[in-house]
């Protein structure tokens, strides 16, 4: 976590900083919605995250490719 050289400190910074960044990002959407709701991380980089904080309920990095993929075939039938 801590890093032993300026190169290590700058990517645990970074890294920690985006884990801060989700879960501060959620606790407002959480508190806004008022009812209970699933995280689900996507995206190319979602897995970097995978373990890395709570929130984060479910990891599915191809899941926009995945709706687009259902939105084309449900418009060419």
């Amino acid at each position: 976590m801590i890093g032993i050289n300026t190169v290590a400190c700058m990517h645990s910074g970074v890294f920690y900083g985006y884990v801060g960044l989700i879960e501060g990002i959620v606790a407002r959407i959480r508190g806004e919605f008022g009812r209970p709701m699933r995280v689900i991380s996507t995206g190319g980089l979602a897995p970097v995250f995978d373990g890395a904080t709570d929130v984060i309920e479910k990891i599915v990095p191809d899941i926009t490719v995945r709706g687009l993929i259902e939105i084309y075939r449900r418009s060419t039938q």
